[in-house]
């Protein structure tokens, strides 16, 4: 073991060694390592980026695990910079005030709470809330906002410390985490530990079928361990106790599931059987349990990466200005897989200020304000952001009546 990485030799799920590799998409820094100016010269570490598919459970994972203290010190994503993001978390919290009969005496905990975006919306309610994350900066911001934050990775250890400091929750959320997370049965421990007799957990993940339909292979990076698919999920699931009482899809992150969980109770009808039941079948005629699907999932990476190159270079040759909009993880991925750097975009625009005046990671191109757009307006820009189009495009009405045109690369190349 590398102290800043490990390679994958087992199933996390599962334990199985029968890992397929199917995707390779080179060494690269991680995807939000940016960089100040005076530290584009310096060696910047770079670590493999490819996926295993399990033979046996299905699962989709990296195949190295990066120290998670490289990652998530010092974070840069902040979820209350997205409308999109807000509005997913308020009907969440609605959702789960209505459905648990929250009252002032429930305690709401947030795994990965992040800016306390979501904990916000239960306060709302009068619910006792406690957020959980790693990173100092972003905690600090979530403490000033008035969100009780705990800077801790949320394992059975933490969990055992936030039951005596704040009592037993009656629902613990986690969104957009438990994919950055190496030891799922870690997370069941200390849900089981923090989490009232009848609490309910509420996970909310990219979905794989999503992933593979639309080829969002730029949401696969270093925090992204696992890609999961309801089979392996529900296993890992049953395997600490619990079961699936609710599911249901969402459009957020390209498509996404909610996955509501209580623990398993016999005399209890499950209310979300049958549609687990019905995506578990759509999972198995989509093909997710086949290595044929992934092989074919990498090949039309290949294309669109030659697609992609070939548009911007001829648009380049043409006198055309580009830029980027959306200096996020997953454009960095894309920027770095498919070489596209300076020579062919001018900037990056980004509504995240601790993100301006910087450089991204590997391409090293610099982010601006949003505000550059119309200032230097070019001919393009090219949305790398690109699970936030729509809210993009509608904010810069101006640059497209003054003729800007823009481009989202996935899943397959538009124009607008």
């Amino acid at each position: 073991m590398n102290k800043d990485f490990r390679v994958v030799k087992k199933c996390r799920i599962c334990k199985s060694s029968k890992l397929y590799k199917f995707l390779d998409l080179n060494k690269m820094p991680i995807p939000n390592g940016f960089r100040k100016k005076e530290d584009l010269n310096k060696k910047e570490h770079k670590y493999e980026l490819g996926c295993f598919f399990c033979e046996n459970c299905s699962l989709v994972q990296l195949t190295i695990v990066v120290n998670p203290e490289i990652m998530f010190k010092n974070y840069l994503y902040f979820s209350a910079l997205s409308k999109v993001m807000m509005n997913n978390f308020s009907s969440l919290a609605h959702e789960a005030y209505l459905a648990e009969n929250l009252d002032e005496n429930s305690l709401v905990c947030d795994i990965g709470s992040n800016d306390g975006s979501l904990l916000k919306f239960f306060k709302s309610y009068d619910s006792k809330i406690v957020g959980i994350d790693p990173a100092e900066n972003i905690a600090k911001i979530a403490e000033l906002s008035g969100i009780p934050t705990e800077v801790e990775y949320f394992n059975s250890i933490s969990a055992k410390k936030i039951r005596k400091k704040y009592g037993l929750a009656d629902v613990i959320t986690a969104t957009n985490v438990i994919a950055h997370t190496d030891n799922l049965y870690e997370v069941f421990k200390g849900v089981d530990i923090l989490l009232k007799k009848d609490g309910v957990f509420i996970t909310e993940f990219p979905y794989l079928v999503d992933l593979i339909d639309k080829l969002e292979f730029d949401t696969i990076y270093h925090e992204h361990l696992s890609y999961f698919s309801l089979k392996p999920w529900n296993l890992l699931v049953e395997k600490c106790g619990f079961e699936i009482c609710d599911i249901r899809r969402l459009a957020i992150h390209g498509g996404s599931i909610r996955i509501t969980h209580r623990r398993k109770n016999r005399n209890l009808k499950n209310p979300a059987k049958k549609t687990l039941e019905f995506l578990l079948d759509l999972e198995e005629k989509k093909g997710l349990s086949k290595k044929e699907t992934y092989d074919e999932f990498s090949l039309k990476i290949n294309k669109l990466k030659e697609e992609l190159l070939t548009l911007l270079r001829s648009l380049k040759k043409d006198g055309k200005k580009i830029v980027g909009y959306g200096a996020a993880a997953k454009g960095n991925v894309l920027t770095n897989f498919f070489g596209i750097d300076t020579k062919i975009l001018d900037f990056i625009v980004d509504a995240t200020p601790y993100k301006q005046g910087l450089f991204t990671p590997g391409m090293k191109i610099p982010v601006y304000a949003e505000n550059r757009l119309l200032k230097k307006m070019p001919d393009y820009a090219i949305i790398l952001a690109w699970n936030f189009a729509n809210e993009i495009m509608e904010k810069q009405e101006t640059f497209s009546a003054k003729g800007g045109r823009f481009i989202i690369p996935l899943p397959e190349i538009k124009i607008i």
